[in-house]
């Protein structure tokens, strides 16, 4: 009885650990293809409450095209050679979602039967994976800036060498610039949930780099708001232009000028021209550069895009980005004259204390806020209420709200999605109309898109 104890101990446990660690186990036999699976394996797979039958070749079906000789080819080697079976690769769920998988598995032979077997355990490693393509986009964003502050340093003692009229002067001149340049770099990376001007991000990207009247010209609808998210994207593209202007373009020489022009489009919509001239005669670069590409990419995600036209007489670019009101239309705003007042706002979200910041934080906008639901069941009872907007967490512990956000998709629901291990381009690909924030993220930046949310539907 002892012995049994004990061994009931040890499932106890094992079970624990598999829990905890959301781990899926399988056994496979590769003679009938056939395995046995944890209901977790399946889960992992996109399917809640379990698959009836389970093979090899269903397995297979999942991975994704490119991965799948890879991973077929690591299969049959780890039988020829009766030893292990390790990798990890991309899969597509059964509700669509791309996931990063790792498998381990470990051969073995079934005394009675004489066929082979392959045991293990599947895990769902999607957010390390997101997190170590975030770190390498950083590291080379990080790089490519470190290698062009030089060019800019430089830049910024030719210029204000050109006017200084003793060491004093230029000691005061460039240390000032300095100063505009911290500020600039401020404002990509701490910008606060306010909305800032087009002339606050314009002003601050160029500060540092205009020791001359009449270097830069600016013109046109600068008054127009921007969500935080699109004034760093604003930023860092003016950054990279300066920076490619003092190194190569209009403002490597004396007579050069750059032009900045703010026009409005669709209500919602601004195009700034960047547009360089008096510099020295321009070309199309040989090959694409990490500069360009990032320039390139830089709005894309954000529902912006950005053209570059390399004329000979100058460097033009031209930057579409999605704005808000005029600023003091804005500040009315912001004084009171809320959009959510009666309005009835779904959350869906199981971290308890972000789902009653959320309550709260829209209760006080006048919305009449549905749950906070924590459980997927709990949320698609009071679908059929149909509200006039939700706020969803896509994960819910194991679960997925994606079947949630599909009805209420389905009866015409705007939909903003606040999750920390989803790609949102993923989600706009199935729901165009969408908003998504990445966590964390503040009350403050909920409330503000799901009424521009709810404006744009209305």
């Amino acid at each position: 009885m002892e012995d049994l104890t004990e061994i009931e101990r040890g499932t106890d446990h094992l079970r624990l650990v598999l829990a905890v660690g959301e781990i899926g186990v399988w056994d496979l036999d590769t003679t009938t293809g056939k395995a046995w699976r944890s209901l977790r394996h399946d889960q992992i797979f996109g399917y809640e409450t379990g698959r009836p039958s389970w093979s090899y070749d269903d397995f297979l079906s999942h991975v994704v095209p490119e991965d799948r000789a890879r991973v077929d080819s690591a299969y049959n080697a780890a039988l020829e050679a009766r030893e292990g079976w390790a990798f990890d690769s991309r899969i597509l769920r059964a509700d669509g979602a791309l996931r990063w998988i790792s498998v381990h598995g470990r051969y073995s032979r079934d005394a009675e039967t004489g066929h082979e077997r392959l045991i293990g355990h599947v895990m769902d490693i999607t957010e390390s994976k997101e997190a170590e393509e975030r770190m390498r986009l950083v590291s080379s964003e990080l790089n490519h800036r470190t290698r062009n502050m030089l060019s800019v340093l430089q830049g910024m003692v030719r210029m204000s060498a050109r006017r200084a009229g003793s060491v004093r002067e230029l000691e005061q001149s460039l240390l000032g610039r300095m100063e505009a340049l911290s500020r600039s770099h401020a404002l990509t990376v701490q910008l606060s949930d306010s909305a800032l001007r087009v002339s606050d991000v314009i002003d601050s990207a160029i500060s540092p780099f205009d020791p001359e009247p009449g270097r830069f010209m600016i013109s046109g609808a600068t008054g127009a708001t921007l969500v935080p998210k699109i004034a760093e994207s604003l930023s860092l593209a003016l950054y990279e232009l300066t920076t490619n202007a003092i190194k190569y373009g209009a403002l490597s020489g004396e007579r050069g000028r750059v032009s900045i022009e703010v026009s409005r489009l669709a209500p919602g919509r601004a195009r700034v021209v960047w547009r360089e001239s008096g510099g020295p005669k321009v070309s199309a670069p040989d090959r694409t550069g990490f500069g360009s590409t990032l320039l390139r990419s830089i709005l894309r995600a954000d529902e912006g895009e950005v053209t570059i036209d390399y004329a000979e007489t100058g460097v033009v670019c031209t930057i579409e980005m999605p704005v808000g009101h005029d600023a003091a239309e804005s500040e009315r705003a912001t004084r009171g004259e809320a959009r959510l007042e009666g309005r009835r706002v779904m959350v869906v979200e199981d971290e308890f204390l972000i789902a009653i910041s959320l309550e709260m934080a829209l209760g006080e906008q006048g919305a009449l806020v549905e749950g906070p639901y924590t459980r997927l069941s709990d949320a698609q009872k009071a679908v059929s209420t149909r509200p006039d907007a939700a706020v969803l967490d896509v994960r819910l512990g194991s679960e997925s709200s994606l079947p949630l956000a599909r009805d209420l998709c389905a009866l015409d629901v705007p939909l903003l999605f606040v999750t920390g291990n989803v790609d949102g381009e993923e989600l706009k690909q199935e729901f165009p109309d969408c908003q998504v924030l990445s966590k964390p993220v503040s009350e403050d930046r909920v409330v503000a898109e799901l009424k521009r949310l709810i404006e744009r539907r209305g």
